[in-house]
């Protein structure tokens, strides 16, 4: 059985997966911002089900210095981490200021920069492991008014890859699963851009978009816990067999991604034999 740290596990695909790993008996980690307060109810109910829980502020190195060292010193040791915290700021981009988009990255990007950091000597040290992101189709297509959304996966993605090279070296793995839209709360705690007046130039446009994208999610709702067995199944996953990505969704959606990252990775490829550095890639 593994060691599983999963950030931003309060609800969604982060709870799932705690929840998911636990029933199959491992020693699972939620991290938690605000375990005292807004998560106090989660953090109980996680508790109850035998999952542990550490305050872990995906925003702040220290806190992943610390829920990371909490794991190590409970556990004696940790297997795989989960990057799975996550937000979404709708909407065109025009409207956001660039403090906005910042707020977007520092938790989608960078937030899973700060835990493997923690996270990585560790794993390096044992010559085992895995970090898995939780990434989107959309950081691979990008569609109108989810750019910001888009662009910070992208960056997760292109940060998967990097350290899938990176760390091969060590034994540790990085992977990423790229779920197609699911119905999780992610929609409910979106974060819009302050300027109103930019953003009602937009507003028929974007209103319409929100009226599709609502209908096809209501209409036939994915359950999300396909992404957190998927998860599931990757933590189990021997070492050093488990997928670069893993897409996950409708035939329609996910066949068509899972050409375009082939194609992204043949010329990955291509582009590091013309550079003389094929053999840096794992």
């Amino acid at each position: 059985m593994s060691v599983v740290l999963v950030t931003g596990a309060s609800s969604g695909f982060g709870r799932l997966t705690v929840e998911g790993l636990g029933r199959r008996g491992h020693q699972a980690f939620a991290g938690l911002r605000d375990v005292a307060g807004r998560n106090e109810k989660a953090a109980a109910e996680l508790t109850e089900a035998g999952v542990h829980v550490v305050e872990l502020d995906v925003t702040d190195q220290e806190s992943a210095d610390r829920a990371v060292a909490t794991v190590l010193a409970t556990a004696g040791g940790l297997d795989v981490v989960v990057n799975n915290a996550g937000g979404v700021f709708p909407g065109p981009l025009e409207p956001f200021t660039a403090e906005e988009a910042q707020r977007q990255f520092d938790v989608n990007v960078f937030g899973a920069l700060r835990v493997n950091r923690a996270a990585l000597p560790h794993l390096r040290e044992q010559r085992h492991g895995a970090v898995i992101q939780i990434g989107s189709l959309g950081g691979r297509v990008t569609v109108p008014y989810a750019g910001l959304y888009s662009a910070s996966k992208a960056a997760l993605a292109s940060l998967t890859d990097a350290w899938h090279h990176e760390l091969a070296p060590f034994g540790v793995e990085s992977v990423i699963v790229e779920p197609a839209p699911y119905a999780t709360n992610i929609g409910v705690n979106a974060s819009m851009a302050a300027d109103q007046e930019r953003l009602a130039a937009y507003g028929e446009g974007f209103g319409a978009y929100i009226a599709r994208i609502t209908e096809v999610q209501t209409g036939a709702p994915a359950d999300p816990r396909e992404v957190a067995d998927a998860v599931v199944r990757l933590v189990e996953t021997p070492d050093g067999s488990r997928p670069r990505w893993t897409v996950i969704g409708p035939d329609n959606q996910a066949g068509p991604i899972e050409r375009v990252i082939a194609a992204e990775e043949q010329a990955t490829r291509e582009v590091a034999a013309g550079m003389g550095i094929e053999a840096f890639l794992a």
